[in-house]
């Protein structure tokens, strides 16, 4: 059924499975779709909601006007509703509609606000979100945006550059990362990946505030790993752990009149640019340097050009062979991205 699908789209699919098992539901529910939707594409949540916050306010609408009954295991089979099928078919009729061959996320995202008496779409209205202004802003994209292609062997080295430097420790990478109001392609922070600590009960609020973070961290990497190898049950306790975790949080800060730590911030972000309009590249690197990112790389891999982006020296072409950050120490040869 989802050959057409793109990875995104599939996974979409996945999310929406385990949100309906959340909520106790005999049925994956356009509401739950969209959950699954903005949780797997952040990107597309934050050029239609503005920031991720939106997508938990929606959570806790769909708690106070559905509920949320006694959850369903997850080695139950959820079947589609048939509002949630009319979704997936009209979103297959939008994919076609702008010549594409795939079903992507953007396509489901207009599929459910064609199903217009659906809670989901329901949902996307009462953000002013309509099916119009929606479909210009998806064609827009794809315009701008050609469809990406598959796993390509200069990818393949970067990806295995990054597990091999991040396997000798100092740094960890992860893709798809939320950097500010941006999802960076890959990013790459200094220090170990997140991982399960132990509280320290003699620390003070602030540093247990900075433990609790880590930990929400480490329970967010974890639990979406486990989605994506579709190990539902894991998953579940991931996700009620971040969520106690979550409200040790708040309470903490109320407690002791404390801001909540801010997410960390990325030393590098690698960002692949494939016939982007250059006014939104130079835009979006603004934004990653602006939250604090010492460098970004930007890689063209039709015309095999590096880019670099500092604070200090703005966008640059690279002219040399061996890209490098100081710290921690990064060096990668170019022809290895490029092959």
């Amino acid at each position: 059924m989802f050959e057409r699908y793109t990875e995104k789209a599939r996974r979409t699919i996945f999310f929406a499975r385990y949100e309906a098992s959340q909520f106790g539901s005999s049925f994956i529910e356009t509401e739950h779709l969209l959950l699954g939707l903005f949780r797997e594409d952040k990107e597309l949540a934050r050029q239609f909601l503005g920031s991720r916050a939106k997508v938990e306010d929606i959570r806790e609408t769909i708690v106070q006007r559905r509920g949320a009954g006694p959850k369903t295991a997850t080695s139950v089979d959820l079947p589609l509703s048939h509002e949630t099928k009319r979704v997936l078919a009209y979103g297959a009729e939008e994919a076609e509609r702008m010549l594409r061959k795939e079903i992507g996320t953007p396509h489901l995202l207009l599929g459910l606000l064609r199903e217009e008496n659906c809670f989901g779409a329901q949902l996307l209205r009462e953000q002013g979100i309509t099916l119009e202004s929606a479909r210009k802003q998806v064609q827009q994209m794809q315009q701008s945006e050609p469809p990406a292609p598959g796993r390509s062997a200069w990818t393949a080295g970067l990806e295995q550059w990054l597990a091999e430097r991040e396997a000798n420790g100092g740094i960890w990478a992860a893709k798809q990362r939320p950097v500010g109001n941006r999802i960076a392609q890959f990013a790459v922070y200094a220090g170990d990946p997140p991982k399960e600590n132990k509280k320290d009960q003699d620390a003070t609020p602030a540093e247990k505030l900075r433990q609790i973070q880590w930990r929400i961290d480490y329970l967010m990497e974890v639990m979406e790993r486990a989605i994506a190898n579709h190990e539902f049950e894991k998953a579940r306790v991931y996700s009620e752990e971040e969520r106690t975790e979550r409200e040790n949080l708040r309470r903490l800060c109320e407690q002791h009149h404390l801001e909540a730590p801010r997410p960390r911030v990325p030393l590098l972000c690698i960002e692949v640019i494939r016939g982007d309009l250059f006014s939104e590249v130079r835009k979006r690197c603004d934004d990653y340097i602006g939250e604090g990112v010492a460098e970004v790389w930007l890689l063209d891999p039709e015309m095999k050009r590096v880019y670099t982006v500092t604070k200090s020296e703005g966008l640059r072409e690279f002219q040399g062979e061996i890209l490098r950050t100081a710290n921690p120490p990064l060096e990668i040869d170019v022809r290895r991205i490029f092959g």
